[in-house]
């Protein structure tokens, strides 16, 4: 019962995506392993509850979808996602570093 609830409280916080999906797998195994294994569906909605604020267009993108992806596909498409956010926000800054510079 403990596992689960870590698992639904779960959240990524400063975690890179793939230590967040390594600790949500881990608990999935462990869960599993007690005979009480959380199906896949069920994954991909606790892993996209705890992603942080920055990841709501993700998520809802996710959401308007006819089928939720897998866990494995989830993985992929939130990497990519992550180097966006990454990526736009370091572009951000140095824009801002340029701007004050200038």
């Amino acid at each position: 019962m403990q596992l689960k609830q870590e698992l639904h409280n779960l959240n990524k916080n400063n975690m890179n995506i793939n230590d967040y999906f390594t600790k949500v797998k881990k608990l999935a195994d462990a869960l599993a392993s007690i005979g009480t294994p959380v199906d896949d569906e069920n994954l991909v909605v606790v892993t996209l509850n705890g992603l942080a604020k920055n990841y709501n267009q993700f998520r809802i993108s996710i959401a308007v979808q006819e089928t939720f992806p897998d866990f494995q596909n989830l993985i992929t498409l939130l990497i990519s996602e992550e180097m966006r956010i990454v990526g736009t926000s370091s572009n951000a800054r140095s824009r801002k570093c340029f701007l004050l510079k200038y």
